[in-house]
């Protein structure tokens, strides 16, 4: 039995991840582990809605040691030497429909897709049909869905939930029972030996491959991809829907392996051992237009690879329920190397410095993301400029290759790039209002300190007012310069923003209990604040003294109890303290000193 329908699972990241943050995060480092605790809790609601869960039965794997365990397939003869017990656990089955995100094969390992067919129920009964037109429509399906540059369908398997054998053995007229067993199709010895298969004996559907057709595959990335659908025309899915569990909450220790035991050949896959760790998903009421993509082996091994799927009995189903009427294909999609990203960072740079902060709290290898340290010289190069045209800094090449920039997209593309991989599953908080307002934080940062909003020259953003001097310096080009009025009514923005966020803010972090990408955003441009308003504008020591600000005072505070916080912070202040003795902000500060009948420079 096949089957998949995304389900984000920051559920089974929570217990996992808490081990994975005591390797990774540096042992002085207490702050980030508790504060990623509490992420996880407060982000749970993130799943579902309780009242949609159902409680069901599955049947899980006995394994007792000292035992091989799978079947034998007739007529191959049953030597009475494989165990094939299961023990029956009642579990809560999430609906995947009311999840948030939703969940992708890449980022999950299964996916829900809208895929209306052309075939009507009786047209699945002959396999000609199916081959010549289904498994064309299921190729464009995967394709779009994985980025594949080849799709090999090889075979397919109707199915019945009133039905009574397992397996057909290739009979393609005739209809399977559901499988009401937990287990993944293939193992990590079991998929490259199907995949070899393919160029000897082939598959009963004629699909065949030659051996240098499999060489070239197996040296690449490749993947074992099942699409599962309805083929009933009047009824949706009630008996025997499909339940997937998400791998996030699979440990190794859980896996069985299973022995299939043919006349001709031995095959393998995967049983399960029960775990309470385990989250289970499911689609209810799917109907003929909707697919379920998910994986049963990916080559690639830091992603999810092996998808637990069974059968079950759904309590919230009608009495009697209509019986399932399903066709799952199996395929190998053929995937493209992955590249890792490009960032393009700067060492002073608060905006390159979010992206910074993000890398370092999300603990991903070196090698995932390349990170290439410029100077301001760069900026300026026809190379550079083909990356960002605008000759700032962050930029970034994604994994196809192509240039981002501006900050803010960055981030959300690296959030979503490597969604439930790292040592934090993801930033995001709880509810819809949270993350509602963890974007009207970074976006008035964004509009309103961060960005001139124009390209032109003579137009410069709010934090400019505290670093570009009146006129031409080694420091300032002349199209760069602000004149005064400009400057003090920046200033005056400054103090205002700051004040609606001293105002606004949650605590401990900008938007509650966990961190957020709001945090990473603010962070780096209070440190020029920091550095910058007392020395030049005469402030008080903002985010040192409680008098001003108190409450962003507390926050700042707060994150320098984090060792990576420190470290962007010193990268920062060792950059500014090097131009303040080159004398960068002289002109400044005489400007000020000239002026300050005529304008408030100084707030607080």
């Amino acid at each position: 039995a096949s089957s998949c329908r995304s389900m984000s699972a920051l559920h089974a990241l929570s217990v996992r991840s808490f081990s994975l943050l005591k390797r990774h995060i540096n042992n002085n480092n207490c702050l980030s582990l508790q504060l990623h605790r509490r992420m996880f809790a407060h982000n749970s609601s993130l799943l579902h809605n309780d009242n949609s869960d159902v409680l069901a039965s599955m049947h899980y794997q006995r394994a007792p040691l000292g035992r091989l365990v799978g079947r034998y397939i007739a007529p191959a003869v049953d030597k009475g030497d494989l165990l094939d017990e299961h023990e029956f656990r009642k579990v809560h089955v999430h609906d995947a429909r009311a999840s948030y995100p939703q969940p992708t094969l890449e980022k999950r390992g299964f996916e829900m897709r809208t895929c209306p067919t052309a075939l009507s129920t009786s047209e699945f009964r002959d396999p000609t049909t199916v081959n010549t037109r289904y498994y064309n429509e299921m190729e464009k399906l995967i394709r779009e869905a994985t980025g594949a540059s080849r799709v090999i369908i090889y075979d397919h398997t109707l199915r019945g939930s009133d039905a009574e054998g397992l397996n057909v053995l290739g009979d393609a007229t005739k209809a399977a029972a559901a499988v009401r067993r937990v287990h993944c199709d293939y193992s990590v010895e079991s998929a490259p030996k199907r995949l070899r298969q393919l160029a000897g004996s082939g598959s009963y559907t004629g699909t065949r491959l030659n051996e240098d057709e499999v060489k070239a595959i197996e040296e690449g990335r490749y993947a074992f991809v099942n699409v599962w659908r309805s083929i009933d025309d009047q009824h949706e899915v009630e008996e025997c829907p499909l339940a997937l569990c998400d791998p996030a909450s699979v440990n190794n220790d859980d896996f069985v392996p299973y022995r299939m035991v043919y006349d001709d050949r031995v095959g393998g896959n995967y049983a399960l051992r029960y775990s309470r760790e385990h989250l289970w998903f499911y689609y209810p009421r799917m109907n003929k237009e909707e697919c379920l993509l998910f994986k049963t082996f990916d080559s690639r091994e830091d992603v999810p690879r092996f998808v637990f799927h069974t059968a079950f009995d759904d309590p919230s189903a009608p009495v009697p329920p209509h019986p399932r009427r399903s066709i799952e294909i199996r395929a190998v999609a053929v995937l493209p190397k992955p590249q890792a990203p490009v960032f393009y960072d700067m060492k002073h740079s608060n905006n390159a410095a979010r992206i910074r902060l993000w890398l370092k709290k999300k603990g991903l290898a070196d090698s995932e993301v390349n990170r290439v340290v410029i100077k301001y010289g760069d900026l300026q190069s026809e190379d550079y400029a083909k990356v960002n045209p605008l000759k700032k800094v962050p930029a970034l090449i994604d994994a196809n290759g192509n240039a981002l920039f501006e900050s803010d997209v960055i981030l959300t593309y690296l959030e979503d790039l490597f969604r439930g991989r790292g040592v934090v599953p993801h930033f995001d908080l709880g509810s819809s209002e949270e993350r509602a307002f963890v974007r009207l934080l970074i976006r008035c940062h964004d509009l309103y300190i961060a960005s001139p909003n124009c390209t032109q020259p003579g137009f410069s953003h709010t934090q400019g007012s505290m670093y570009l001097a009146p006129f031409e310096t080694p420091f300032c080009p002349a199209w760069r310069a602000m004149d005064t009025p400009t400057r003090a009514a920046k200033i005056a923005e400054i103090h205002k923003q700051l004040s609606w966020l001293e105002a606004n803010l949650k605590g401990p972090y900008l938007a509650g209990a966990a961190i957020s990408l709001a945090d990473f955003t603010w962070f780096p441009t209070a440190v020029f604040m920091e550095f910058m308003l007392p020395r030049v504008f005469g402030w008080p020591n903002v985010f040192h003294e409680h008098d001003a600000y108190p409450r962003l005072t507390a926050w700042f505070q707060h994150l320098l109890r984090d060792d990576d916080f420190v470290a962007v912070r010193q990268d920062i202040i060792e950059h500014f303290s090097s131009t303040w003795e080159g004398g960068q902000f002289a002109p400044i500060i005489e400007e000020v000193n000239r002026t300050r009948d005529q304008y408030q420079w100084t707030f607080h």
